[in-house]
Parts: C-alpha cells; structure tokens; sequence
C-alpha cells in the first residue's frame, strides 16, 4: 500500500462526513462569490436607476439575494467547521486506537529499538499532521472545482462562451502553479516531519538524562545540539510559510488579471449590447471572488509531503486503516481459542542479538506439566533474553520453539497470547484503577475474583485497608505502589488470565524473604498446575523438586 493509497483508505471510513464537510465548504465558497457578484450587479443597477439610465429596477429582489447570500455564508461556514472537524476527530481517534493496537503488537525487541520520543512523535505529532488531509489538502480541492464549476456555468448564460473559458483558464492555471509547488514541495515538507521527530527525541533524551548530564558536565554539548536543531526547523519553517505566501501572492496576482481581462471582455461585450452594465460589473467581480477559492491550493499541496511522510511512519509501524485489518480480535477469554495441546518444546535454540555471537545456544528442552523449569545463573548470560524468546517477542537467531508440536512464530498472535501468559522484569500498569488493570482484557471478571488474586499475592489487605479498594488509582507507571506491589499486581493480572503456558522473570522481585515464601505458598498449586517457567537469581528459594537450568558463562 502506498501512502496516498494508505490515506485514501484512511478517510473513506468517513466519507459521508467528509463528503458533507467538502460541499459545505464548497457551498461557503460559492455564496461569498454570490455575495461579491450580487453586490456590484445591485450598486450598478441602483446607480443607472438613479440617473435614470435603467427603467424598471427590481429593488428589493436582489437585496435580498444579497442578505441570503450573506446568511448562507456565515451558516455553511459553520456548517462546514462542525462537520468538518467532526469527520476528521472521528478519524483520528479511529486512527490512534489502530496506531497503539500496532504498537503494543509490535514484539518487546521492536518496542526496545524505538525511542519513546520517536512513539510519540507517531502517536501524537504525526496523526495530528493528517488533519490538514481534508481540511486543507482534499476539500479545498474539491470545493474550489466545484466553486469554479458553477462560476463558469453562471458565466456561460450570461455571456459569451469566452467568459467561463476565462475563469476555467484562471482555475487551471493556479493548478498547475500548485502541482509545481507539490512537486518540489513535497521532499521539502518530508524532510520537515523527520527533523521534528529527530528534534523531540533529543529534547526528551536530554529531559530524561539531565541528572547524569549535569553530575557529568555534559550539559554544554546537549544544549548546543538542540539548539542547531531547533534553527534547523525554524529555517526549515520559514521556507515552508515564505512558499506559501508567495504562492498566495502569485494566485491573486493570476485572479486579480483573470478579474481585470472579464472586466475588459465585459465592457466590450456591454458596447456591443450583448450584456447590461450591471451583469459586466457582476462577471468582473465574479471573477474575483474566486481568490478565497483559488488562493490556499497551492500552499496546500506545497506541504502536502507532510501528511504523505506522516503516513509512511504510520505504515511502518504496521498501522493499517482502521475498517482494514479484518474483524476484530475477541476480548480475553481463559476458556477461549487455545491450543487443545499446550505442550511446550524447545530444541537445538540459540538466542542472542547477532547471529554470530550468540548469548546462549544449543538449548534443549521440554516444559513438563507440574515441574516447572527453574533458569538461573549470573547477571547478563542471557536468562531475560531466552524468556523473550520463548515468549515469542524475540525471533531466535537458530533452532525452535515450538507450542503445541508447531513453531510458536507460526501461530496467530491472539491464539499465542492466550496461550502464553509473560512477565516481563519491567511492570507495566495503566494510570488507573486497580479494578481496571486487572481486567484489562478481562472486562467480564467479578469483582470477587479481583479479590481472590489480590489475596493470593497479599495485595488484598493493604488495599482493604486504605480504603478505596479495588478504584485504589496506581498512578503514572505505578507510582503509587512499591516496585514489589506493582510486581504482585502484575502476577495477579497473570493469575487471572489462567494460560496453560506461564513465563514469568523475577517473579518476587522486590519482596523480603518471608513475603516471598508467603506468596509462593499460595502459587505454587497454581505454577504445577500448567507449564512455567521461572527466571530467578535465587534458585534456592524455589522447591527442590522443580527443574534447574543453570545459565553459566559457557552457554548452558
């Protein structure tokens, strides 16, 4: 899909809004033409009728024309900002549920690469760029065509055939000077959408590194690099608005002659008696009430490469058009779409960054129900890594792992993750309730069961406790909990998922020992129940029982 097909796709989900929003614009359009023509052919009228050069003067017809041209103006502008915006929020709302939904399909590896800077950019920035699609690009196209359509058709019964070939030659001249400003705008305002991304991920590294910065003294040379980015854009910022202000010159320069040629072709034709005064004085200003029309085509193709570069980084992510990506993935559900063989198989596995030196390779093994596997050994061997793996957020560098006799890689992705519940080391929870991120997923959970999972990693208490229970709010990334709370209030969310499959990293970080047996007491039915595996550095703590795989400086 290119990204012209990509925004096409985009906003026909809404084409009855946009559709209404463009005629509305055209129709806003068309009645200051109105209100200009309408105008002028009334003062030359009542003018000759004063000096008794025009018998018969209708005064009150065309003054009234003029006031509804005036009230239809100011309603369809109305009209058009309210429909218009409503089409395009609608858009973008659909737009950043898609954009997220991609994100977070995006495996831990991808996510990893990509600055938080560079996501927001895509998550904010760059959706909000779309807007200027219909609003500023696709509608004034439209409604300027078919503003100029019916000046030319007016034109045509009131005079001869070369008055609205006169407007269609001004028409089409001010869009041929707006696809020459697309053509070499275009590069120009891409070019814009990357350095702006470039430029808020330095400002956020530099915002989220200014502790070590300033104990460094490393704060000089992030300032200056932030400066010469920031005169980067602003240059870059004014060549776009110089454009567009000398393209909104030259289109009233093109009206303003297009206005003046009717006015000469209208005398003569006035000479001649083929036309009264006051239709010669109305095809005139006719004319020239086409610049609001004409007048933002071509800045608006000019940095029309803004919205074509924001729809490329939306691509890349994986975004595609909401109302494209085929029916929606069901809600959770533990007695839903599963494998009816959850047998959990890894051979010959290497796994690591760079398939030429891998952190660990040649692992074999199989995850047995009621003997979960225990993975242990020093810092940096590679445990979390390996977990990613068998999770399926990192592709391995060689060998398998296979679920249910069939590479995890090769199964859907709503099926793997109701198959395989994870915990990573990073906790992750929403700013929200604690009711709302244990049922994230899981919207049909009874409050009992809340209860229930909260006790079974003593999280119940200390809630029951503070008083708000389960509407307890967590804060920004769980700021209001502990490391080791928000740690239990992830394993809770697992235990409530109930997956045949359970990887969990450091499970009871962040717990003293005496809590840690507590909880573990009450998992441990749990964990034998189903196929887990568990990453730890201390082994010792865990049942003897348990398979031990030790992660040494060799490999295995």
């Amino acid at each position: 899909m290119s990204d012209l097909s990509f925004l096409r796709q985009l906003f026909r989900r809404r084409r009855g809004w946009t559709t209404l929003a463009y005629l509305l614009m055209a129709l806003t359009w068309s009645a200051a033409i109105a209100l200009l023509a309408l105008s002028g052919w009334f003062i030359t009228a009542a003018a000759l009728a004063g000096a008794g050069l025009l018998l018969g003067f209708d005064l009150f017809t065309p003054s009234a024309g003029i006031r509804a041209a005036a009230l239809l103006r100011t309603l369809a502008r109305y009209g058009e900002r309210i429909v218009g915006h409503e089409a395009v929020l609608r858009v973008l709302a659909d737009l950043r549920s898609a954009s997220f939904a991609a994100i977070a399909r995006l495996p831990l590896a991808d996510q990893r690469r990509m600055r938080s800077g560079d996501l927001q950019q895509r998550l904010l920035a760059d959706i909000d760029t779309l807007d200027g699609v219909p609003l500023r690009i696709t509608g004034p196209l439209v409604a300027a065509a078919l503003a100029v359509l019916g000046a030319a058709g007016l034109a045509g019964w009131l005079a001869p055939w070369p008055a609205p070939l006169l407007i269609a030659g001004a028409a089409a001249a001010t869009l041929a000077a707006s696809a020459v400003a697309a053509h070499f705008g275009q590069p120009r305002s891409r070019a814009l959408v990357e350095r702006r991304s470039r430029e808020r991920v330095a400002l956020l590294d530099y915002f989220g590194g200014l502790p070590e910065l300033l104990a460094y003294r490393r704060t000089g040379s992030y300032e200056a690099d932030l400066r010469r980015r920031e005169r980067e854009q602003a240059r870059a910022v004014l060549l776009q608005e110089r454009v567009a202000l000398s393209a909104d010159q030259a289109v009233q320069a093109v009206v303003a002659l297009g206005a003046l040629a009717m006015l000469a072709l209208a005398l003569g034709w006035h000479g001649e008696g083929q036309i009264s005064a006051p239709v010669a004085v109305l095809l005139a200003l006719m004319t020239l009430g086409l610049n609001e029309a004409l007048s933002s085509l071509p800045g608006a193709l000019w940095r029309s490469g803004e919205s074509l570069q924001a729809a490329s980084r939306l691509r890349r992510l994986g975004v595609s058009p909401p109302g494209t990506e085929g029916p929606p993935v069901q809600p959770f559900c533990r007695s839903g779409d599963r494998p009816a063989d959850a047998t959990f198989r890894v051979e010959d596995l290497a796994v690591g960054f760079v398939e030429q030196a891998p952190l660990l390779s040649g692992l074999a093994f199989e995850v047995e129900v009621g003997r979960p596997l225990v993975i242990h050994g020093a810092s940096g061997r590679g445990k979390t890594t390996l977990l990613e793996t068998l999770a399926g957020e990192r592709l391995p560098l060689a060998g398998s792992v296979a679920l249910a006799g069939r590479p995890l890689e090769q199964w859907p992705e709503p099926v793997r993750y109701r198959a395989i519940g994870y915990l990573p080391q990073q906790n992750t929870l929403l700013d929200d309730t604690v009711a709302a991120n244990l049922r994230l997923g899981l919207p049909g959970l009874s409050d009992e069961e809340l209860w229930a999972a909260l006790d079974t990693v003593e999280l119940a208490d200390p809630l029951r406790r503070e008083g708000s229970g389960l509407d307890y709010r967590t804060g920004e990334r769980g700021r209001r909990f502990s490391g080791g709370q928000a740690r239990r209030l992830s394993l809770a969310w697992l235990l409530l998922r109930d997956p045949p499959v359970v990887l969990l990293d450091e499970p009871f970080a962040g717990l003293d020992a005496s809590l840690e047996e507590r909880i573990l007491a009450r998992v441990t039915p749990w964990l034998q129940n189903r196929r887990a595996v568990l990453v730890t550095h201390a082994p010792e703590r865990l049942p003897e029982g348990w398979a031990r795989l030790a992660i040494g400086s060799g490999g295995q």
